[in-house]
């Protein structure tokens, strides 16, 4: 089975608008996610999100990156585990579209009427974001 450690993020900009990406690759194109990507080997968390946003979204961080959970996901269908650190960071300015996905703005209020065009990983680390939890599980068999 595969390993890989990944970081994603819930970014919220000055308006209270959370930043998401419409995937336009993998297994789930066409859905919903929060952005992040997989952490290189010598890098460190804080500066695989700060690129990994910048990469997917055109979005610089600003301030303090803080985490606030751990995920895991296992699909032994595809012999795939990842380890997904979650944090949670202020960002500003107009996301792009890049290769790997349509970024935008979101309010909390769209948020609802998106919901089942999320991934259930994003669904699940938004919420427990919102609830101040701090861990989850995804295994798909």
């Amino acid at each position: 089975m595969e390993l890989r450690t990944n970081v994603n993020a819930i970014i919220i900009n000055d308006e209270n608008k959370i930043l998401l990406i419409k995937l336009k690759k993998g297994h789930f194109k066409g859905k919903i996610c929060i952005p992040g990507g997989g952490i290189n080997p010598g890098e460190t968390v804080a500066e695989a999100i700060k690129r990994e946003i910048l990469e997917e979204t055109g979005i610089e961080l600003g301030g303090q990156i803080s985490y606030y959970g751990i995920c895991e996901l296992i699909n032994k269908k595809i012999a795939s585990h990842r380890i997904v650190i979650l944090m949670y960071a202020k960002g500003k300015g107009s996301p792009i579209e890049s290769d790997e996905g349509i970024s935008r703005w979101t309010t909390f209020e769209e948020l609802k009427e998106i919901e089942n065009e999320l991934i259930p990983f994003a669904k699940e680390a938004i919420n427990i974001w919102k609830n101040n939890q701090n861990y989850f599980k995804i295994i798909t068999e």
